[in-house]
C-alpha cells in the first residue's frame, strides 16, 4: 500500500487508519465516527455515514535491509547481554566437563554443547520471526526434544551444505594422502594440493554457501528434512524471499569474516589462562556473531515469512494507526439521530424476533452468509450482534471464526475470544477448530495479558490436534509441562 493510500482525504497530512466503504474515502480520527451495536464497536465515515473497513500495512512497508541497519544491536540489548552471559557460562561448564571427563563421557557431553548451542541458536530466530525480542533461554526441560534433536539439525545442516564440495574433493583428488588432506581442509580449513584451482569444487563450495541460510530456516521452523533434501522446494522457497535471501546471503558472508576474527582474539583470550574467566570470555566473544545470524534470519521470516507459509498471513499485517480509535462518536446504530434504511435494521424493532422466531433469524443467517463471503467486515459484525441470542451450533464455524478475526483486528477482544471459542465448539473436528483456538490463545495471551488462560488453550491444542500445524505453532508458543 503506497504512502498516498494512507493519507487522509480531508487532512492530507494525517495518517488514515479506516477507508469507506461506500465512498472511498481515507479517514484519519478526525473524520471517522465511532458507533456501538451492543458489544460491537464499529467505525463509520464521518463524510457520508457508510461503513468502513480497517486499513492495514503488511510488515514489509519498511524493507528488510532497512531493518538490518540496526540489527548489529541486538545481542547488545539489556536482554541480548543477559542471554550471552548465561549461555556462555553454560557452554563453558559443560565445554570444561568435556576436556576434563572420562573419555567415555565425552561424546555425550560434546553432543549436549552442541545442543544447547543450537537450541538457542534456533529458538532466536523464531522469537525474531514472532517479533519478540525477549532472547528468553530455551527451557531444556526435555534433554531429547530440547537440545540433542536441535543439535541434530545444526549438524544435519551443515553437512549437507559441505557434503557435495568434500566428496567431489576426495573423488577428484585420490589417495590416502590427499583423503587425509581433505579431511584436515574440512576440520581445520587447509587445503590439499591442487584443489584450489578446481572450478568443479568451488562452484560447489557456492552451492553450498547459497543453500546454507535456507537449511538453517528450515532447520528452525523445524520442517521435515525432506524438504532440506528436495531442490525444488528450496528453490521455491528462494524465490518467495525473493531478493531479500540474497541480502541475508551477503549479510551472513560478511559476518563470517567476523565470527573468524572473533574466534582468533577467543584463542587469545583463552591463552591467558585466567582459570574458568578465560573460557567465559572466549564463549562470550564467539556467541555474539552467532546471535546477530539468528536474527538477521529470524528478520528475514519476520519481513517475509508469508511469502514461504510460514505462520498465518493475518500475522504479518498490522493497522496502520494501531487501536487508535474516532475523535468522535455517535448514537448506536438503530438508535435516535441514526437512520439506515436496511431490512436487517428494520425487522430489529423490539419484541419483533425471538429466538423462537425462525424466519428472522434465517434472513439474517443467510445475510451474514453474503457479508462473510463478500468480507464486509461491518456489516458481518453488524449481524452477528443480531443473531447473539441463536444456539451457536446456528452459525458456521467458519463465520464465527470470521467473526473472531475481524473482532481482534478491530480491537474488540471480548467479542473476539467469544467467537473463536464458538467456532471451536461447533465443529471440534473441522479444520476451522485447531486454527481457532491458536488465535484464541494469542488474543488471551498477547492482547488481553491472560497468559495462563493462553497457555490452557495452547496445551489443548498440542494435546487434541497432534500432528497438525496449529499443534507445531503452539509448542513453539507453550512452556512444556513439568512431568
Amino acid at each position: 500500500m503506497s504512502s498516498a493510500s494512507i493519507a487522509c482525504r480531508q487532512h492530507p497530512r494525517e495518517l488514515a487508519g479506516w477507508q469507506c466503504q461506500s465512498c472511498g474515502a481515507s479517514l484519519c480520527p478526525e473524520c471517522a465516527v465511532g458507533r456501538r451495536v451492543q458489544t460491537v464497536e464499529l467505525v463509520g465515515c464521518g463524510l457520508c455515514g457508510g461503513d468502513t473497513e480497517v486499513l492495514h500495512l503488511h510488515r514489509d512497508v519498511v524493507p528488510f535491509t532497512r531493518r538490518l541497519r540496526k540489527a548489529w544491536r541486538y545481542p547488545f540489548s539489556a536482554a541480548g547481554l543477559q542471554l550471552l552471559v548465561a549461555l556462555s557460562i553454560f557452554l563453558g561448564m559443560v565445554g570444561w566437563l568435556a576436556e576434563n571427563s572420562f573419555l567415555v563421557m565425552r561424546p555425550p557431553l560434546i553432543a549436549f554443547y552442541g545442543g544447547l548451542f543450537w537450541a538457542t541458536f534456533f529458538g532466536l530466530v523464531r522469537e525474531t520471526a514472532r517479533g519478540d525480542t525477549s532472547l528468553d533461554i530455551p527451557d531444556f526441560s526435555d534433554i531429547f526434544r530440547d537440545a540433542l534433536l536441535p543439535g541434530l539439525r545444526g549438524l544435519l545442516v551443515f553437512l549437507v551444505a559441505g557434503l557435495p564440495s568434500l566428496v567431489y574433493g576426495l573423488w577428484a583428488h585420490p589417495g590416502g594422502s590427499a583423503k587425509l588432506d581433505m579431511f584436515a581442509w574440512f576440520i581445520q580449513w587447509r587445503m590439499p594440493p591442487g584443489l584450489t584451482a578446481d572450478p568443479v569444487f568451488w562452484l560447489l563450495v557456492g552451492v553450498g554457501c547459497l543453500w546454507l541460510p535456507m537449511g538453517l530456516l528450515l532447520a528452525a521452523s523445524e520442517h521435515p528434512v525432506s524438504h532440506m533434501l528436495n531442490p525444488a522446494m528450496v528453490l521455491r522457497l528462494a524465490r518467495g524471499l525473493g531478493s531479500d535471501y540474497l541480502v541475508a546471503c551477503a549479510a551472513l558472508a560478511g559476518l563470517l569474516v567476523v565470527h573468524g576474527a572473533a574466534h582468533v582474539l577467543a584463542v587469545a583470550v583463552r591463552a591467558l589462562g585466567l582459570v574458568f574467566i578465560s573460557r567465559f570470555l572466549a564463549e562470550a566473544i564467539t556467541l555474539v556473531v552467532p546471535f546477530l545470524a539468528a536474527h538477521v534470519l529470524g528478520l528475514l521470516l519476520y519481513v517475509r515469512g508469508d511469502r514461504v507459509g510460514y505462520g498465518e498471513p493475518s500475522d504479518y499485517v498490522a493497522p496502520v494507526l494501531g487501536n487508535a480509535q474516532p475523535s468522535r462518536g455517535s448514537a448506536p446504530l438503530g438508535g435516535a439521530g441514526v437512520q439506515r434504511d436496511t431490512p436487517a435494521r428494520e425487522a430489529e424493532s423490539p419484541g419483533e424476533e425471538t429466538p423462537g422466531a425462525p424466519v428472522g433469524a434465517d434472513e439474517r443467517l443467510a445475510a451474514l452468509a453474503l457479508a462473510v463471503g463478500g468480507r464486509d467486515v461491518a456489516r458481518a459484525l453488524e449481524l452477528y450482534a443480531a443473531l447473539e441470542q441463536l444456539p451457536a451450533a446456528r452459525v458456521p464455524s467458519e463465520h464465527h471464526l470470521f467473526i473472531g478475526q475481524a473482532a481482534a483486528v478491530e480491537g474488540n477482544f471480548p467479542l473476539a475470544v467469544t467467537a473463536l471459542e464458538r467456532a471451536a465448539d461447533v465443529a471440534p473436528d473441522s479444520p476451522t477448530a485447531p486454527r481457532a483456538l491458536v488465535m484464541l490463545a494469542r488474543v488471551l495471551g498477547e492482547r488481553m495479558n491472560d497468559a495462563a488462560r493462553a497457555e490452557e488453550v495452547y496445551q489443548y491444542v498440542q494435546h487434541r490436534y497432534p500432528d497438525t500445524q496449529a499443534a507445531r505453532f503452539a509448542s513453539e508458543r507453550s512452556r512444556p509441562r513439568p512431568d
